[in-house]
């Protein structure tokens, strides 16, 4: 379906929008502004900590851990197996790619995009529409719009709009 023909369907149905990209905000604003709701899935082999929060839209996919105390905006999405740590917070619209690893007391920026098998070490921030490369250590805070990737993390672009 195209998002033209949604409106309609507004009243009796849910979305969801699992795409894989930092941009997602585009997608979910054009849906939402139909007035479509978004339903919150979690697989039933993820495990949500009781004390955190998911936001609107959020996707929590099989083999996924929340720990307590973390907050989730809205569709975010979470691809399997990734760990998120205590006291985290993450944005809007961020997507979390497979065995991604978020220590505990992070923040992670809206529209941020973490590839597969990234990790983000204790209390560290991420910035906005920032890319954090499959496979890299993040060992200090990262600034807002850049793509870092390596062990440790480096800055490769800077002024980045999204993926």
């Amino acid at each position: 379906m195209w998002v033209e023909e949604l409106a309609p369907l507004a009243a009796t149905h849910w979305a969801v929008c699992a795409l894989a990209t930092t941009l997602r905000s585009r997608f979910t604003s054009q849906v939402g502004a139909l007035g479509v709701r978004f339903a919150t899935l979690v697989h039933p082999t993820a495990r949500v900590s009781r004390t955190s929060t998911l936001g609107e839209g959020t996707i929590i996919s099989p083999g996924v851990i929340i720990a307590s105390h973390t907050h989730l905006g809205r569709h975010v999405f979470v691809n399997r197996g990734a760990l998120i740590g205590h006291h985290t917070e993450i944005g809007d619209h961020i997507t979390i790619q497979p065995g991604a690893n978020i220590a505990g007391k992070c923040r992670i920026g809206p529209a941020t995009y973490l590839g597969m098998g990234a990790l983000v070490l204790d209390g560290l921030t991420v910035g906005a529409h920032t890319v954090i490369g499959a496979g890299a250590v993040v060992t200090r805070d990262v600034p807002d719009c850049v793509q870092v990737v390596g062990i440790p993390a480096k800055i490769v672009k800077e002024n980045i709009q999204g993926k």
